[in-house]
């Protein structure tokens, strides 16, 4: 099959090089395209079973939401997370003076400015912690849709999560929403072109589409190359640069609204151990000292700042 970028569609590659996965340490060697044109990386020839890849301690869905408001801790995650995700609460201004780790999914929800009654969709939404957390701080009409989703279960018995893909919610024909939302997701989807647009069908007019997704062309990227953390072959199908995003956004419908950078040190941390050939399963945040952190969290900012990190946020507007 000839190469075309899902991203911007040129048909030319500037050169193909192999990965292997690193997260759990699995077998297998993957071939992987950069884009002549965007510099975004794509695979060759995707795993025929994609599945096995995704084992039961994959992250997305490892996380425990029905236990994550319980106790003290619970209020004071609380106080955090509305004041991460709306700017407001002194109490929450106060934990972070203490604590000042904030969760980039929860600190984006800033950019959307949201409204109690706001429909929100999260695709792709994993364990459902992003939602619980929404509906714990005064968001109470998110709700989320996973393939992989354990169950039908409300998360934290309160919050609606479906077992099922886009195109099943489509055909479920739900009152159109605000806002979907993608967290590192439209890298592990096959043709995040077709995703974009089918998007648009459960979209209210100018209502708006959050992405957060790694990129090509990062420093990162640069520094790295296959050691990068963030290029989690195979799982990872494509990988887009600024650039690619912006193309594939416009060319599906939408309007570019917003480009932020949210990457963390840990991207940093995980690819110089991989670069020293150890798997993430056995990666521990004492395999480098305080000093290395600081380091690690100081050019961190300094990427973000610049637009040259590994991470990057994008508010996309549906067209009238």
């Amino acid at each position: 099959m000839p190469y075309r970028c899902v991203w911007c569609h040129s048909g030319q590659a500037s050169r193909t090089f192999v990965a292997r996965e690193r997260l759990f340490g699995m077998e297998g060697e993957f071939e992987y395209a950069e884009c002549a044109a965007c510099g975004s990386l794509q695979i060759l020839h995707p795993p025929s079973d994609l599945s096995r890849y995704y084992p039961r301690e994959y992250d997305a869905y490892n996380a425990l939401p029905d236990t994550y408001y319980r106790g003290w801790l619970g209020v004071i995650r609380s106080w955090r997370d509305y004041t991460v995700a709306t700017g407001r609460g002194w109490l929450g201004r106060l934990v972070l003076l203490v604590h000042p780790q904030q969760d980039p999914r929860v600190r984006s929800l800033r950019l959307l400015n949201l409204a109690p009654d706001t429909r929100v969709l999260d695709v792709g939404c994993g364990s459902g912690l992003l939602l619980l957390i929404m509906h714990r701080i005064g968001f109470q009409h998110a709700e989320g849709i996973d393939p992989y989703f354990s169950s039908d279960r409300p998360v934290g018995g309160r919050v609606p999560v479906y077992r099922r893909t886009l195109q099943q919610h489509v055909e479920s024909q739900p009152p159109p929403y605000d806002v979907l939302m993608y967290h590192h997701v439209l890298e592990h989807i096959a043709d995040p072109e077709r995703e974009l647009r089918l998007a648009q069908q459960l979209l209210k007019t100018g209502g708006r589409v959050l992405v957060r997704l790694p990129l090509a062309g990062s420093y990162h990227w640069r520094q790295y190359g296959t050691d990068w953390f963030q290029l989690d072959a195979p799982r990872h199908l494509s990988i887009p640069s600024v650039g690619g995003m912006r193309s594939l956004a416009e060319r599906s419908g939408y309007t570019v609204e917003y480009i932020g950078f949210d990457a963390l040190p840990l991207h940093l941390h995980a690819s110089e151990l991989y670069r020293r050939g150890i798997p993430g399963r056995q990666h521990r945040p004492d395999m480098h000292s305080r000093a290395q952190w600081r380091e690690f969290a100081r050019l961190t900012e300094r990427l973000n700042r610049t637009g040259e990190a590994d991470s990057g946020v994008f508010l996309l507007r549906k067209g009238e």
